[in-house]
């Protein structure tokens, strides 16, 4: 009588499937990507919104992406982006606010404001900018969820993020109240050395990631072998004959192994720029300079394995002077986005106004450069750090002019390790509830919903295709 092989017996045999097994008849299918890296997610946030008309690509037949002009930074990568238009925050319309503090507040989170500051909600109390979420943002939950390190919050600006506060941990368990706020780091040099400079102590300091990755190969190919051999005695003979014929196959690959990692995540050094200073309070100036230093703490962050989970905010959302730029220095950015008439521009919307496309051109940009960054690192499993992740880019609002928390501008790249087929506009009707919900789904999360869920419409259980 052959043996009965449990699918547990089977995964503690196998060393928990390392290594691609062959299809065994004594065994259940369904088993894991093997050796892949962890799956990653990156979060972008910009302030004011974007030019919707000049942002919203077209709708075209199959969900195919044609980027429009807001967009074209991103040229490089449309084969790894999905554009979805049609979100909106449907939570911050249920607050009083002053425009900005609620869509603020509630973007990553899509719960409701601790408006009364004893840990309950009242529409008629106004939503004030050290408010506090009644649920955690996005980053923070999935990060509970997983039992993984917290995320890392970083921003460009400073760390007061006034009406765009936006992050929030998970409260303690047994806890009531609101969820605290999660503090932002801004300075890029203390980022260092707060998530990557620890990597060049301890015993591995010598060892480069790619003498650790060819090093953890090696043992993880032996304990397969070495579990083959238990394995064996637990199957048929047909089967014992395909687990041989699989280790002998995968000690071949292990002679011809040549790939080498290129981070090299011991002996790290951060290069700063000639003159730089640290970031001590706006009026910002070098905006582009903090951006890029952030992103190469961010990727090398990401890739070395100090977090699964970061964010990068961009906080100067309401007076930025984008002085590195041919329009800057900018004054009145915030006023512009509004097209304030006291300021005699004479446009009849602010997509007609050139000063904000090149302002919200400039956060395309920085967005294709993490991008960038992210797509040169190769990983063990040969497939870059970016088509090892889900990026998310996204604002507050989708008309800024109005306030609009309506249609944001959401951009999703990376693929999620194939989770997510991308190349596509997915013209939608959905909620920020909807796209977080999908979002943790792509990590194995079995969620319905994501934040509150006291309305009709606001979680309606993830964006349709995105998945797939």
């Amino acid at each position: 009588m052959r043996p009965q092989l449990t699918r547990r017996g089977f995964l503690r045999g196998a060393g928990g499937a390392a290594l691609a097994l062959p299809m065994l008849e004594s065994a259940a299918r369904g088993a894991a990507t093997p050796g892949a890296p962890p799956l990653r997610l990156v979060i972008y946030v910009q302030g004011e919104g974007n030019l919707s008309k000049r942002w919203l690509p077209p709708t075209l037949a199959n969900d195919a992406l044609q980027l429009s002009e807001m967009l074209k930074p991103l040229a490089a990568h449309q084969q790894k982006l999905t554009v979805v238009s049609g979100v909106s925050n449907k939570i911050a319309p249920l607050h009083t606010s002053n425009g900005h503090n609620a869509p603020g507040h509630t973007i990553m989170s899509s719960a409701l404001v601790d408006t009364t500051g004893t840990g309950s909600f009242d529409k008629s109390i106004e939503v004030k900018q050290g408010s506090l979420s009644l649920g955690p943002s996005i980053d923070h939950y999935l990060a509970d969820q997983l039992k993984v390190t917290e995320p890392i919050n970083l921003s460009v600006g400073g760390t007061g993020p006034g009406e765009n506060q936006m992050w929030y941990k998970v409260k303690p368990a047994g806890a009531s109240g609101a969820n605290p706020v999660a503090p932002l780091n801004n300075d890029p040099v203390n980022a260092f050395q707060t998530y990557l400079a620890g990597l060049s102590t301890g015993p591995a300091a010598t060892m480069s990631r790619a003498d650790r990755f060819r090093a953890q190969q090696k043992s993880v190919l032996d304990g397969v072998l070495t579990s083959f051999n238990s394995l064996k005695t637990q199957v048929g003979s047909a089967d014992r004959i395909r687990l041989q014929m699989h280790a002998d196959a995968i000690r071949g690959i292990e002679q011809n192994l040549n790939y080498v990692p290129p981070v090299q995540c011991s002996g790290l050094t951060q290069m700063l720029p000639a003159g730089y200073k640290a970031p001590r309070g706006g009026p910002y100036t070098g905006m582009d300079v903090q951006a890029n230093l952030m992103i190469d703490v961010m990727v090398n962050a990401l890739a070395c394995g100090a977090s699964r989970i970061m964010t990068l905010q961009d906080t100067e959302y309401d007076g930025p002077l984008f002085d590195f730029l041919p329009v800057g220095p900018v004054k009145g950015w915030h006023a512009q986005v509004h097209n304030d008439p006291s300021l005699g521009l004479g446009y009849a919307s602010n997509n007609d106004n050139p000063t904000l496309q090149a302002g919200f051109l400039y956060y395309a940009s920085v967005f294709n450069r993490l991008l960038d960054k992210m797509d040169a690192i190769v990983e063990p499993n040969g497939a870059t750090l970016l088509d090892n992740s889900l990026v998310l880019w996204i604002a507050e609002f989708g008309d800024g002019q109005t306030h609009s928390p309506a249609n944001l501008p959401v951009v999703l790249a990376g693929g999620a390790q194939g989770r997510i087929k991308t190349n596509r506009h997915l013209a939608r009707t959905a909620t920020t509830g909807d796209l977080y919900t999908s979002i943790v789904n792509v990590f194995g999360v079995p969620a319905t919903t994501f934040g509150f869920n006291g309305s009709a419409g606001l979680n309606n259980g993830g964006i349709t295709g995105l998945i797939g």
